[in-house]
């Protein structure tokens, strides 16, 4: 039986340049929305498909997984090189994000949340490690591994093949936000968050309990109980009042709409952003249809349909 790889391989390789064409329209729809929309000051933006350029502020204290620097979002890549045959490849054994946790853009003219689930994160790789002979591995990466469970021996003296990658956005870092502004619902989970931390507080503060005594009889009853947590969440929801209010756009995150799937955050600055999506609509039309032309034409050969 002859060997017939090499038509499979035309044949993937006619599939993917036409996959490579239709994405390169994409990035070209993509560059064109990001050189012709204005960008907005989060004082003056409107509701929908919004542009923002600030400073991003953390909304909750968070470090990097692998390394440990302090950030305000994060993603990061574990992978192996894994043999098969007498060819290999690198596969993904663990990956993870701080998507869970929104954080702040602010402009000078105020300040939003932003919520990254769904968003395109363009970023510059903060932290890169790759496993090799005679190199030893940091003690912040085995402490990862440990607690992840990832093999990172073969034997007594031998690492696997492991490379690390992670993304950072840090503190008072300018970025580039280009999403849908949105009202956002009342979070009763935070709201209660709070208000279970503050009644915690309570009871361990001796002093405050005996002030809450009303009757001094040594025991704070459960009438006197009622009223001590109504007091605590209405200077909650006071604090939270004022806080809205001096807040102009406290009620408002900015995240993938409902209408447009585009939602991209950015350590790049406009002008880089759209210097590389040159490059991609460059690589993706034009290369698609030079690979899907010249696969075609192998395929045509190799089968004998031309001469």
């Amino acid at each position: 039986m002859s060997d017939d790889r090499d038509i499979g391989y035309a044949a993937l390789g006619f599939g993917f340049g036409i996959w490579s064409f239709f994405w390169g329209f994409t990035r070209l729809r993509r560059k064109r929305l990001i050189e012709n929309i204005p960008t907005s000051t989060v004082r003056g933006m409107a509701m929908g498909l919004v542009e923002l350029i600030g400073k991003a502020r953390r909304l909750k204290t968070l470090r990097g997984p692998l390394s440990g620097f302090d950030c305000v979002a994060y993603r990061y890549l574990v992978e192996r090189y894994e043999q098969r045959g007498k060819s290999g490849s690198w596969v993904t054994i663990a990956q993870g994000d701080s998507f869970y946790c929104p954080f702040w853009i602010d402009d000078g003219t105020g300040k939003v949340l932003v919520s990254p689930p769904a968003a395109e994160l363009i970023l510059a790789v903060s932290y890169e490690f790759k496993t090799g002979l005679g190199k030893n591995i940091p003690d912040n990466l085995i402490e990862f591994m440990n607690a992840h469970n990832i093999k990172y021996k073969t034997g007594f003296f031998t690492a696997s093949s492991l490379r690390f990658k992670e993304w950072d956005i840090f503190p008072e870092q300018t970025v580039y936000v280009l999403g849908s502004a949105r009202k956002k619902e009342t979070d009763w989970v935070e709201h209660n968050d709070k208000l279970h931390q503050r009644i915690m507080e309570l009871k361990s503060n001796q002093e405050k309990m005996k002030a809450i005594d009303e009757n001094k009889d040594g025991a704070v009853d459960g009438q006197e109980w009622s009223w001590a947590v109504a007091k605590l969440e209405q200077e909650l929801l006071e604090e939270e009042a004022k806080s809205a209010s001096q807040e102009e756009h406290a009620d408002v995150i900015i995240g993938q709409g409902s209408e447009t799937n585009t939602f991209i955050i950015s350590d790049h600055s406009q002008k880089e952003l759209i210097q590389r999506l040159n490059w991609e609509v460059l690589g993706g039309i034009f290369g698609g249809v030079v690979l899907t032309l010249v696969s075609m034409a192998y395929l045509l050969t190799r089968l004998g349909l031309v001469g």
